[in-house]
């Protein structure tokens, strides 16, 4: 029992913000391959990854962005799993992880489930980071607690990735509070069972640990407003600002940063995801 909550505290205090505020003043750069490379991908072709889903989704999907019962939901979900096989040859999901817990697991097309087969390539985008961005002064103590969902970027800023509690109300609220008329400015089925866009489950990709090494690393992108259709933002888990922003042109002029997690080499059908909470890209 004593070995089992060891184990629990050596992954979540890396999402504790107490202890990161005590114990990791100094380190606030992590490296992410052995030559320290800035990026695994470019921006453009992350931002091109990510636009060629979502225009496919919108194509599909937008006309149940609005809230819709569980029923539908589950439906569209569906119908997104198979858009993503479609567009990135692989779809991704939450599942039993094998370090326990839940975690997140690529899944190859239906003529391909052999679990020797590759059909995630080095370099592609396997999930999406979600969640309420909290600058260094803002406070988040309470919202740390047992929260194992927040994540440090590299410049300090918090993102909590919780899809539950406090942190779920709060993101639904920020979210409302951006809207653009109709449109909603970010996605909120992430905080459901059946997200419409597959790729925002990051926060549950599981930490590395002893026989199972990272095979992802995160890297951020902030994307100009302009670069994202008005109508594919709502497939998007764009991290909305804790505090109100500036006014700006809602048309073009709102930036959208995102976590994106990619993967650092290929990766086989059935495997699940891991990365290390202390690799993420400048």
């Amino acid at each position: 029992m004593l070995d089992k909550l060891t184990q629990v505290w050596h992954s979540y205090k890396y999402r504790f913000v107490p202890w990161l505020a005590f114990n990791l003043k100094e380190r606030t750069v992590r490296s992410v391959t052995a030559d320290n490379m800035d990026k695994i991908i470019s921006d453009d072709c992350l931002l091109d990854q990510l636009t060629s889903l979502t225009a496919a989704l919108r194509g599909t999907l937008f006309h149940v962005v609005v809230e819709t019962s569980p029923k539908q939901r589950q439906s569209a979900h569906q119908k997104a799993l198979k858009i993503m096989e479609e567009v990135m040859g692989f779809h991704v999901i939450r599942a039993p992880s094998v370090v326990g817990g839940t975690g997140v697991i690529v899944v190859g097309p239906n003529d391909i489930q052999d679990s020797m087969s590759t059909v995630v390539k080095k370099g592609q985008v396997v999930g999406l980071y979600p969640g309420v961005i909290y600058l260094p002064v803002q406070p988040i103590f309470f919202q740390s607690i047992g929260n194992p969902f927040i994540f440090r970027c590299a410049d300090g800023i918090l993102i909590d990735g919780h899809d539950k509690r406090i942190s779920k109300s709060l993101f639904r609220s920020c979210v409302n509070r951006d809207r653009v008329g109709s449109f909603p400015i970010a996605d909120t089925s992430w905080l459901t069972e059946y997200p419409l866009n597959p790729l925002n489950v990051g926060q549950y990709v599981n930490n590395q640990s002893k026989g199972y090494p990272s095979n992802v690393a995160y890297q951020e992108l902030t994307i100009d407003g302009r670069h994202i259709h008005l109508q594919e933002r709502c497939f998007i888990p764009k991290l909305v600002v804790f505090s109100p922003s500036p006014p700006r042109n809602p048309e073009c002029d709102i930036p959208l940063r995102v976590v994106a997690l990619i993967a650092t080499r290929d990766i086989k059908c059935g495997e699940e995801l891991f990365s290390d909470y202390f690799t993420i890209i400048k």
